[in-house]
């Protein structure tokens, strides 16, 4: 059983609440009805920082100690069946890989990137071309963001 933070000052009704929801799986509606609350206040009660906090750590905490580990028996278990497709079990494996920090990193990572102010023209003239698409989309996001002075003249 997952432990529930307790350091977050609820009340008894609030912790019982935030068990029933994360621990169980209770809608909060269920949970809320389970912990005695009325109906109209569930939702109110889920937005209390306390209890939304609550929530947030709890999820972790369970995340930590039971969700993390059986989806890696279940990624485990896939990897092993020779009856999940071959094209499934590598993509699983190069994902099992690299959350467990374990991919090579690429050439482009291990690259040393100059300041722009320490490239030369022609290695800003490469710079520009291998990064053209990302500077048209910030530049169309700046000019979106833009307002009109032109009735201040």
């Amino acid at each position: 059983m997952t432990a529930l933070p307790t350091s977050l000052g609820l009340t008894e009704q609030q912790h019982e609440f935030v068990r029933l929801l994360v621990v169980e799986g209770n809608s909060p509606e269920e949970a809320g009805r389970l912990a005695g609350y009325h109906p109209k206040s569930v939702y109110r009660t889920m937005r209390t920082p306390a209890v939304a906090a609550a929530i947030a750590e709890a999820i972790q905490l369970d995340l930590a100690a039971v969700g993390a580990p059986l989806a890696y028996r279940v990624a485990k278990s896939l990897l092993r069946d020779e009856n999940v497709s071959a094209r499934v079990r590598a993509d699983l494996s190069i994902k099992v890989l690299d959350r467990a920090g374990h991919i090579a990193p690429t050439r482009k990572d291990l690259a040393p990137q100059k300041a722009l102010s320490e490239m030369s023209r022609e290695e800003l003239a490469a710079f520009i071309e291998r990064n053209q698409a990302e500077i048209d989309r910030v530049e169309g996001e700046l000019a979106s963001r833009a307002k009109d002075v032109s009735f201040l003249a």
